[in-house]
């Protein structure tokens, strides 16, 4: 791990430099002041900390953590406008949608506290820190009151760097008054190693608002294997399930490959996973291009395909044979492959061709599923079978399901849901709506009110932009590849064929944080007749 060193100045993780799009202002306000305070004393400040379990909610998230030798200080940024009244806290938020609940923000900053307090003291024995709250309204000044004291609220009026230290600096002391422990220095170089783990970052395809975000993801063992691989064998056959990382490896073996020298081809069917993989390597020289326009290109150095399982079938490999010089027997290339059901959705796939691309090749298999929660990965694999690997990202929600006996029912079933992502304050574009269906126009969701007044929009191709407080609906085929926060799929008909079985799990697979479905009382039937491992516990 890198040595933090000792500074007085904050040091915010990730860089500013590397928070992609934030979608809440009055974050991106605190995280740029928080950027340039000076505590006078060494700290750590962790933004956007996500948390597998909490008290009250499946997921809980912090907006900025601060770690100092002795304290962790939660705080908690709420903007738009809030008032109380009789005990219940009213949002107004961006969009002008407004919420009512009895959890007010330092009740939410105080249960995260905890769930991390009791989080870390599970990982670091005989832990001393101090935990403490704060919570920052940049655009509204909050009343004296009772719940909390004025050393745990920093208004508008502190939106200042220096004022913004002032600030801070007069929490912890009311923090510190109020602790009785003693605490040993060790605890905030053992604190920063829980929450930031000792791995590689390469830069992530993250599509939190349908474009490239850089974000940071640690490596597992095995993705840093196939990447030393990369550069010592000349022919690399890599195999995960869907979230294992796949497409992020290819990116970065094409990165790696071009920045040697060579020319480099990064191509596979879906002109939407192209589309995503070009712009993350827009300042190299490796060529991104859908398969359907890779037969005018000359051969390349290096050839490298993502989702290669749509590929795998004779006349696509002589074309593939072609593209690189030395041809696959002796050409450099790499491949990325999925063997779980994806193999119906696009292509032809030969299981012989594919034992024989795979004999050529140095093997390696990806078993950590980097992506979705185990809530996701183990109902996926009850339902289909499918070999996911080990979830890394936490517990998370558990997976809805809804039965709807119509398409009426499943598209007033939609907006209740879609509702309910409004009340927690969910931006509709962080949702994706995946139909089954082979079009948008025969889906159940255009039958919605959110479809009817534009807050949910049929998908018009991979570089759709995505606007706020509007969901998108797609079909499998569209969205395969692809991924989401939060994923709703519907019109789940019938899944009495190998194709039906595919699509649902390329559907199910796309969420990283929550998976909501929509199935009718054939396909539940279906599923309750299916053997154990293909079907909901």
């Amino acid at each position: 791990m890198e040595e933090p060193g000792w500074w007085s100045q904050l040091k915010i993780i990730p860089g500013l430099d590397r928070l992609g799009y934030v979608q809440s202002v009055a974050e991106t306000r605190v995280a740029k002041l928080l950027s340039q305070a000076d505590l006078g004393e060494p700290a750590t400040c962790f933004y956007s900390v996500h948390l597998p379990r909490h008290e009250y909610k499946r997921m809980a998230e912090i907006d900025f953590l601060i770690v100092l030798r002795d304290l962790l200080l939660v705080i908690e940024v709420k903007g738009g406008r809030l008032s109380r009244r009789d005990g219940l806290w009213t949002f107004t938020d961006r969009f002008g949608e407004v919420h009512t609940k009895r959890e007010g923000p330092f009740e939410q900053a105080r249960s995260a506290m905890f769930a991390l307090e009791a989080t870390l003291a599970q990982r670091i024995p005989g832990l001393t820190a101090a935990f403490g709250t704060v919570v920052v309204t940049p655009g509204q000044a909050l009343d004296r009151d009772l719940e909390w004291d004025p050393a745990e609220h920093i208004g508008p009026s502190a939106m200042t760097v220096s004022g913004f230290e002032t600030a801070l600096i007069k929490a912890l002391r009311f923090w510190r008054g109020r602790s009785s422990r003693i605490p040993r220095g060790s605890d905030y170089q053992s604190v920063l190693s829980v929450l930031r783990p000792d791995f590689d970052r390469v830069p992530r395809l993250s599509l939190l608002t349908g474009a490239i975000e850089s974000e940071y993801v640690a490596l597992a063992r095995e993705q840093y294997d196939m990447l030393r691989g990369s550069e010592i064998n000349d022919r690399i056959f890599c195999t995960g399930g869907a979230g294992s990382g796949k497409t992020l490896l290819a990116v970065e073996t094409a990165r790696r490959a071009a920045s040697s020298g060579a020319s480099v081809l990064l191509t596979c069917r879906s002109s939407g996973v192209v589309d995503v993989m070009r712009r993350s390597l827009g300042e190299t020289k490796v060529r991104c291009v859908p398969w359907s326009d890779a037969e005018k290109l000359d051969p390349f150095d290096v050839l490298v395909v993502d989702e290669a399982q749509d590929l795998l079938n004779l006349d696509d490999c002589l074309e593939l044979d072609r593209l690189v010089v030395g041809g696959l027997q002796r050409g450099r290339w790499r491949m990325f492959s999925d063997p779980n059901n994806q193999t119906n959705i696009h292509g032809a796939f030969d299981p012989d061709i594919y034992q024989e691309v795979a004999a050529g090749a140095a093997r390696y298999q990806l078993p950590y599923n980097c992506r979705n929660t185990s809530a996701i990965v183990d109902q996926t694999q009850l339902m289909t079978g499918a070999d996911l690997g080990v979830a890394k990202a936490g517990q998370g929600p558990a997976v809805d399901f809804v039965r709807p006996a119509t398409d009426l029912d499943a598209a007033a079933l939609l907006d209740a849901r879609l509702k309910r992502f409004r009340q927690e304050e969910i931006d509709l574009a962080e949702i994706v709506v995946v139909t089954l269906r082979d079009s948008v126009a025969n889906s159940a969701a255009t039958r919605s009110r959110a479809f009817m007044r534009g807050q949910l929009v049929a998908e018009t191709g991979s570089g759709t932009p995505t606007v706020a407080g509007v969901a998108r609906l797609v079909t499998v085929q569209e969205y395969k590849g692809l991924e989401a926060q939060h994923v709703l799929v519907i019109d789940v008909d019938d899944l009495s064929e190998a194709r039906d079985m595919s699509k649902l799990y390329v559907a199910m697979t796309r969420p990283r944080v929550s998976l909501w479905l929509a199935v009718s009382p054939l396909a539940w039937q279906q599923l309750s007749k299916m053997p154990e491992g293909r079907r909901d516990a």
